[in-house]
């Protein structure tokens, strides 16, 4: 399969809708393909933070009720028959005879024909804002996903050490820019090392820290126009994201770490490279 095919069969191969010899394909596709696996990771990641917060409400019962009772009312009401035992021919409104043609209809099959429209109207209004997010929304998927990626593939690091003058060079020699690092050990942030990854189509910079348990992803990359200047802090899927622009680059923090652990290392790690 190539990638535009696995691109048609993505949404099929989420929602286990394709044949086991498909799927197979499709899999052994992904671990070969670096740009398919990454695709799939974000619409996972998306399907999961769309499945969290998609509000559900329920009908109230007195609504049902009333639609009951009046399907019922015009169901029973039958036109009365003529001395020689022939259907009168009365004059119908438009809008009647398309009443009519409902309300002939056994009821199982009116709620299958209600719950079908009702499932029109909410993807033709939904639907299209759910599969274009906005610019910030897909970003801070992709940093999920590589977050968690990191943790699940045993990926963490390509350079493993906690001596920033180990990791720098590495980076350097690997990346079209220079991205400051900084060991916080003696703040309670050990530098566990550093490693490639790729987002919002260009190479990036992450730097792995730890907190007593728990992993920091720092992604960083020269900014672009597009960058927001604006500090930003997100909660995603029980993560927390923290965006920032210092001089000539943008940062990502990505963790499970509590919002003011994650805001102490901003500010830990900014007080270093200023000071360097």
């Amino acid at each position: 399969m190539n990638c535009q095919e696995i691109a048609d069969l993505m949404d099929g191969y989420l929602d286990g809708e394709l044949d086991a010899l498909t799927s197979q394909k499709i899999e052994q596709h992904l671990r070969n393909c670096h740009k398919c696996e990454e695709a799939y990771e974000v619409e996972t990641a998306m399907a999961h933070a769309i499945s969290q917060a998609a509000p559900y409400y329920k009908a109230p019962l007195e609504l049902r009720e009333r639609i009951q009772v009046s399907l019922r009312e015009a169901i029973g009401a039958t036109p009365s028959r003529g001395a020689a035992g022939e259907d009168p021919l009365p004059v119908r409104r438009p809008e009647a005879v398309r009443r009519g043609v409902f309300f002939d209809m056994p009821w199982n099959w009116l709620a299958l024909a209600a719950a079908i429209a009702v499932a029109a109207i909410v993807a033709s209004s939904f639907l299209p804002r759910l599969r274009q997010p906005g610019a910030d929304q897909f970003l801070a998927t992709q940093l999920i996903a590589s977050h968690i990626r990191s943790l699940m593939a045993n990926h963490l690091t390509d350079v493993a050490s906690s001596d920033q003058h180990t990791v720098k060079p590495w980076l350097d020699l690997k990346l079209d820019f220079a991205a400051p690092v900084v060991n916080l050990s003696g703040d309670g942030f050990p530098l566990i090392g550093g490693r490639l990854d790729y987002l919002d189509n260009h190479s990036v910079a992450a730097l792995v820290y730890q907190r007593r348990k728990h992993f920091i992803n720092l992604f960083i990359w020269p900014t672009t126009p597009e960058d927001s200047k604006t500090q930003k802090a997100v909660t995603r899927q029980g993560y927390n994201l923290l965006q920032w622009v210092d001089g000539d680059f943008t940062y990502w923090a990505v963790s499970d770490v509590n919002s003011a652990d994650l805001q102490s290392f901003k500010q830990l790690f900014e007080g270093q490279v200023l000071h360097r």
